[in-house]
């Protein structure tokens, strides 16, 4: 094989090193999967190492299938390595063999997620606790970031400080009990078992080392503290080792990820060499020279600059636009306009959060533009959206059985399985629709605990049929969720429920956006609850224009590793990108930014901006400033436009939080259009450093600096449970103790 011919210069150095540590910086889409593939086969081929000695570890299963294809195409004849899988698979089948050594039985199993959190909520319970105060994800995520720092529970009890770490102490020595006792292992465990047994039974290390003469890493800069200690239990400070990975394309801080392993990666590997990959066969050099510019502000990089012999093309475009529904008709209309270049399939709407998709997939569905969401699911089939619906389905139509079974036990108000069956039987017996039964109050053979659980909520329903009459559609969605608890269901600290409760918000936006679309031709005898919901089935139905071969809509940390030919990231605003809750300092604004930077980066022809003047947040319009990250690319590399309904909007005079308390009212039926009333502002407490107060989700906390005055200063936080957060004081929705 002529490896010269296969590679530029810089790969070429790269897959060709000799003996010793290096790290190889490679750059977006610079070709790093290529380097460690055909090291791989450099080894074997010119080196003659035999393939039983060398492993490769990444961290996704498809990254590994992927790399292992490649491998056994370049290898030919030759055997694979050892090994090419995850951290994980490594680990897992280190420990199948040894475990025992570190007191693991042979049949051990391994924990998933929801076994991860039945074993926490019952800790959490065996220890005396409220599930209300200690959530079992917030609870859980302490643990594994413990883990992933390779402390176990008795050291962490050791040096717990706060009283939250305290209470998670217990509830951590519980968890690994419960573990032991259904001889389980979590993924975090794993890793940690696998360094321990190297450290401690020299034999095995020897063993594994021998098979691991070389050794590459993929994606090293999303390695942890645990997964570090495994690679330098492996390789030694002076091994064999490559890894590749761009400090740039840290996005996972929050799964534990340690960018300081790659920035000081001489300090773990004293001999290392390192290089750079900066050629790109990807983006071109406008789009590598916006997103560079970009990613340059950034303290935490060691730097390089990708450059591309394939031209400058296009400009950036930015849109600027009046709102999310304005941006997401420009970006559809654009993506048609490409269409005759590029093939929808090779066309990419990215975004930060889940819950901003629902504008844009409504005007995909409308424009008859088939789409792929990409890593979720479609917003109207969401889990959280369709209880919501469903409860609206019922208010309309309280005999629709599909629906009431849906919602009857939802948030959970003690009618189980065996009281639903029993209802049914009874229905069935008197031959009368299950609410019927319900409404006549026909639970004579029912328990008394189970009858009152259902007459609750029967009497719910009817309350809220009677509201559906005189309220606005977002405001009797919002009395509805908080009613029900339905809040309650989600930790607001957990990323991923968090963006559930978005989801939440958002359909409260979407029924405001429909109140005001109906406006235009309001017509006083429309059930409005029906249009609605005859509106979203429509959308619903229309969803079988998605399809693999349309266009991919996604979040931007899913879109790692990707690339099109067109990409729009929508949402470049102070509050989405950067999101709001990465305001814990100079490391959560970075990677906010490398997290625009990836998404710039999986461009290969044109890359497409936008922004917003105003979004519709829990119903309400909210005036938005564009993200900073936008003034850190160069103008003379940035085409801009402007929508001519930015002339044409109004703007709402005051903005509050889906999440404070307002006052509810119950008006009588509009004689005009129907417009989404304002919400009454909220004063703000007269706050200064040192002030001691409490957010109704992030608990009890004290000020610790005050930056700017009014509603736009901004007020850092240090929380009794949370840490350091940093609130803008109009949202900030703070209680003075």
């Amino acid at each position: 094989m002529d490896f010269a011919a296969e590679l530029n210069s810089e790969q070429l150095l790269a897959v060709t090193h000799g003996e010793g540590p290096q790290l190889v910086l490679a750059g977006a889409g610079s070709g790093k999967t290529r380097v460690i593939t055909f090291r791989i086969a450099w080894l074997v081929h010119e080196r003659g190492v035999d393939p039983s000695r060398i492993v490769a570890v990444t961290f996704t299963n498809k990254a590994a299938g992927e790399m292992r294809e490649r491998v056994e195409k370049l290898l030919g004849l030759y055997p694979l390595p050892t090994f090419v899988g995850t951290f994980h698979r490594f680990a897992l089948t280190l420990l199948r063999r040894y475990g025992d050594r570190v007191g693991l039985a042979r049949d051990f199993s391994i924990l998933d997620t929801a076994d991860q959190k039945a074993l926490i909520k019952q800790a959490i319970a065996d220890e005396g606790m409220s599930e209300k105060a200690f959530t079992p994800q917030a609870v859980l995520g302490a643990v594994s970031a413990a883990k992933n720092r390779l402390i176990d529970h008795i050291r962490y009890a050791a040096e717990a400080k706060t009283f939250f770490e305290k209470r998670v102490a217990q509830v951590f020595h519980r968890y690994q009990t419960l573990a032991k006792e259904a001889s389980g292992l979590d993924f975090d465990d794993m890793i940690a078992l696998s360094v321990r047994l190297l450290e401690r039974e020299a034999d095995v290390a020897e063993r594994v080392r021998f098979r691991a003469q070389y050794l590459l890493v993929d994606e090293y800069q999303d390695t942890n503290i645990a997964q570090l200690a495994l690679i330098r239990l492996l390789s030694g400070p002076d091994g064999n080792l490559t890894a590749v990975g761009d400090e740039d394309q840290g996005i996972y801080r929050w799964r534990g990820a340690e960018l300081e392993n790659i920035l000081n990666f001489e300090a773990s590997f004293p001999t290392a060499v390192v290089r750079k990959l900066e050629r790109n066969y990807r983006s071109t050099q406008t789009i590598l020279d916006a997103s560079g510019a970009l990613v340059a502000h950034n303290q935490g990089r060691r730097g390089k600059r990708l450059w591309t012999d394939s031209g400058a093309g296009a400009p950036v475009e930015l849109y600027r636009a009046s709102d999310e529904e304005d941006e997401a008709r420009a970006i559809v209309s654009t993506l048609k306009g490409l269409k005759p270049r590029f093939p929808l399939a090779q066309m990419a709407i990215l975004v930060r959060t889940n819950a901003q998709t629902r504008a844009i997939e409504d005007e995909l569905l409308r424009q008859e533009v088939p789409y792929t969401l990409v890593g979720g699911v479609r917003f109207y089939e969401r889990a959280e959206i369709k209880d919501l619906i469903a409860y609206l389905r019922v208010l309309r139509n309280p005999r629709d059985t599909l629906s009431l079974s849906r919602i009857i036990n939802q948030p959970p108000r003690g009618i189980g399985k065996s009281t639903l069956d029993r209802l049914r039987e009874v229905a069935t017996q008197l031959g009368q629709p299950v609410w019927d039964v319900l409404y006549h109050d026909e639970l004579g053979s029912l328990s008394a605990k189970s009858a009152q659980a259902l007459r609750s909520f029967r009497d719910l329903i009817l309350g809220f049929q009677e509201r559906s009459r005189v309220l606005l559609l977002p405001e009797l969605l919002e009395q509805l969720i908080k009613a029900t608890g339905f809040l309650d269901l989600f930790d607001p600290h957990d990323p991923e429920q968090q963006a559930r409760l978005e989801n939440i918000q958002e359909l409260v936006s979407a029924a405001g956006t429909f109140l005001e679309a109906r406006a235009s031709r309001y017509d006083r005898e429309e059930d409005l609850l029906t249009a609605f919901l005859d509106h979203v089935s429509l959308m619903t139905d229309l969803d079988n224009l998605s399809g693999t071969r349309g266009v991919a809509v996604m979040t931007l940390h899913a879109a790692k590793g990707l690339e099109f030919d067109a990409v729009m990231i929508a949402g470049c605003e102070d509050g989405l990108l950067p999101h709001f809750n990465a305001q814990g300092g100079r490391d959560d604004l970075e990677e906010e930014r490398r997290l625009l930077y990836v998404g710039m980066t999986r461009a290969r022809h044109r890359l497409y901006l936008s922004t917003c003047q105003r979004r519709r947040i829990a119903g309400y319009y909210q005036d938005q400033m564009e993200s900073p990250f936008l003034a850190e690319i160069p103008s003379e590399l940035v085409e801009e436009r402007r929508s001519p309904a930015l002339f044409e909007t109004y703007r709402a005079r005051h903005v509050q939080s889906f999440f404070s308390d307002r006052p509810s009212s119950v008006s009588a039926a509009p004689s005009s259009p129907p417009r989404p009333a304002s919400p009454p502002s909220r004063p703000t407490p007269e706050l200064r450093k040192g002030s001691h107060v409490r957010h109704p989700t992030l608990g009890r906390g004290v000020v610790l600096e005050i930056d700017g005055s009014g509603d736009s200063a901004k007020i850092t936080v240090f929380f009794d449970t949370q840490g350091k957060k940093r609130l803008v004081a109009k949202f900030a929705n703070l209680e003075l103790l």
